[in-house]
């Protein structure tokens, strides 16, 4: 009785140990955390076009305007479908990242938002402008993040300025 106990007290400690290494090996090689800093040779620039999954995108401007106190970084950003199928373009996975770290999610009500989510068909290009309410700040990036997590591209933003209070409604 003696020896079948700490057979099975053995046993079970063996299973608890390759449990766990198996556990462990499931975590994917690709997370890993980004710091945030306008040195980083990680981000990609204005003009560069990144895949991300299915979608070539690319930041072709960005700037900064004030309408009623609340700040907004304006990005310009195509989303080009190189798949063979229809594709969502799911506007939430986009994100602007200030200095602090803090992240903003686009403004979907914004009166400058030129680009709308939605199906793209296959080889389809979509290009418009989405807005994000942030706080001032010396450094912005966007990044989309695709929704299976198998794809990141983050672009440095200009932080320009520009006055649009007096273009039409």
């Amino acid at each position: 009785m003696d020896k079948k106990y700490w057979l099975l007290l053995a046993l079970t400690l063996l299973l608890g140990f390759f449990s766990g290494m198996f556990f462990e090996s499931q975590r994917s090689p690709n997370e890993h955390y980004q710091m945030v800093s306008a040195d980083s040779t990680e981000l990609l620039k204005i003009g560069e076009t990144a895949r991300v999954n299915q979608f070539d995108i690319t930041v072709h401007e960005s700037y900064m305007t004030e309408e009623e106190g609340i700040h907004y970084m304006i990005v310009d950003i195509s989303f080009f479908n190189a798949s063979e199928e229809t594709q969502e373009i799911p506007l939430f996975n986009t994100l602007v990242v200030d200095e602090k770290g803090h992240s903003y999610e686009y403004e979907p009500g914004h009166r400058d938002q030129r680009l709308v989510g939605g199906q793209i068909r296959s080889q389809g290009l979509r290009r418009g402008t989405i807005a994000f309410a942030v706080e001032p700040s010396s450094h912005y990036e966007l990044s989309y993040i695709d929704h299976s997590g198998n794809g990141l591209a983050t672009w440095k933003l200009e932080a320009d300025t520009i006055d649009r209070s007096e273009s039409h409604e």
